[in-house]
């Protein structure tokens, strides 16, 4: 067993059962004071009648857990249950052995003190033993297994991910080829009235004010330029894709819509506001940045019992969408910027050389909207780079507060 120079990421840490509800100060400072542990296969990690006062939780690889009865239970880094402690009681009434390499981490319980209620609350997701009560101990197994089954899919290369609309993809081609005209590009909008109305009406939003009205498709493209008509058009394609059959999740993927549909509004308006942005792609970027949850709401559909947990549906959606949403935006094809800002749209206190980027503008927008939670305006290094002042956060950005009919025209262009 080795300890590396690696702080876990405080992303990471917000995953664990016992740290969710932590502030986001606290849980910086805690990911400050850790570091990620190694160990070889075969290493034991923790004995029977340990009494250290820390507590255990596996990051990456696999591991053993034996009871004192003997019993047996496998615990994959990729299993829902691995965000909850391994062997918590103390003394303690577990081996646990790595079966290959692992990457760990190890807690001291006075560190983190003052968020015992919050151990106490989670308590009932542990592995302790085998006396969890047995409905909450069968949807961690649906969960354990969705998440078991997306992970199953990937390594297959199996994985169903959504396609991109059919309009949008014809409308990529016919961008792509140099010969393409705006009467060509129009032709294959209007075989979707829908989307055709919206170029329309995009092309005479106020962002063109003071420009003559367009009444044909054919003049809006010529307006918008063949990269904007390109983005708007996958931009309102997308709605399609949050819908779903399932009775039961119809709710779930319309608030996913609606979130995603306020966030893309936000970022938009955020763009023209602070400038050097394409602000058709930035209502883009904040429109795409949780689509990995809408991969793991279709899988869910074959897991009625997660369905009718929410928790454990959300559990589910915040471990997988990060990486789904770069695949996702990856296989369509999307700007590297775009799907930069899918992977990292929560990860609050990122840093990166250069300019400020879409992924800058998408999480001040969340952060606007309340997403953020309890966060240290102060360490959000997004603000910065955008020119904000980290103090507005407190009372809410001043400069989209005072945008509120832009944000709403914003959104208006995203309706049904």
């Amino acid at each position: 067993m080795t300890t590396t120079a690696e702080h876990p990421a405080t992303a990471k840490l917000r995953q664990l059962s016992t740290l969710r509800e932590m502030p986001a100060p606290e849980l910086q400072q805690l990911s400050e004071q850790l570091y990620v542990g190694e160990a070889e296969k075969g290493t034991m990690l923790l004995d029977f009648g340990a009494t250290d006062d820390s507590t255990l939780y596996l990051l990456e690889g696999s591991c053993q857990l034996t009871a004192e009865d003997g019993k047996k239970k496998v615990i994959e880094h990729t299993d829902t249950s691995a965000l909850a402690p391994l062997a918590r009681l103390r003394p303690s009434h577990y081996r646990v052995v790595a079966l290959g390499p692992v990457r760990y981490l190890v807690i001291e319980n006075s560190l983190i003190q003052h968020t015992q209620s919050t151990f106490e609350r989670s308590s009932s997701l542990t592995l302790e033993t085998y006396q969890v009560e047995e409905e909450i101990d069968e949807i961690v197994e649906d969960e354990n297994r969705l998440t078991l089954r997306i992970y199953e899919d990937l390594n297959s290369g199996h994985l169903l991910l959504p396609s991109l609309p059919t309009v949008a993809v014809h409308i990529g081609e016919a961008v792509s080829d140099d010969n393409a005209d705006a009467k060509q590009v129009a032709g294959l909008i209007e075989t979707d009235p829908a989307i055709a109305i919206k170029i329309v009406k995009a092309a005479n939003s106020a962002r063109f004010g003071g420009v003559a009205q367009v009444a044909t498709v054919t003049e809006a493209v010529a307006r918008l330029g063949m990269r904007n008509t390109q983005t708007l058009v996958i931009t309102f394609a997308l709605r399609e894709l949050f819908r779903t059959k399932s009775k039961p999740l119809v709710k779930r993927m319309l608030d996913l819509w609606e979130h995603s549909r306020r966030i893309a509004a936000t970022t938009q308006v955020l763009a023209d506001k602070v400038g050097g942005f394409n602000s058709h792609e930035a209502l883009l970027a904040g429109l795409v940045h949780d689509i990995g949850g809408l991969a793991v709401v279709a899988y869910a559909r074959d897991f009625p019992d997660i369905v009718d947990h929410p928790g454990s549906l959300e559990s589910s959606i915040r471990a997988l969408r990060s990486q789904l949403s770069g695949m996702i935006l990856s296989k369509w094809q999307l700007p590297a910027e775009l799907v930069t800002a899918a992977k990292e749209a929560e990860n609050w206190y990122r840093e990166h050389e250069g300019d400020p980027d879409y992924g800058d503008l998408v999480i001040v927008a969340q952060i606007h909207d309340g997403i953020g939670g309890d966060l240290d305006p102060d360490k959000v290094p997004a603000l910065g780079r955008l020119g904000l002042s980290p103090s507005e956060v407190d009372q809410g950005l001043s400069l989209l507060n005072q945008a509120d009919d832009e944000i709403a025209a914003a959104k208006e262009l995203l309706t049904d």
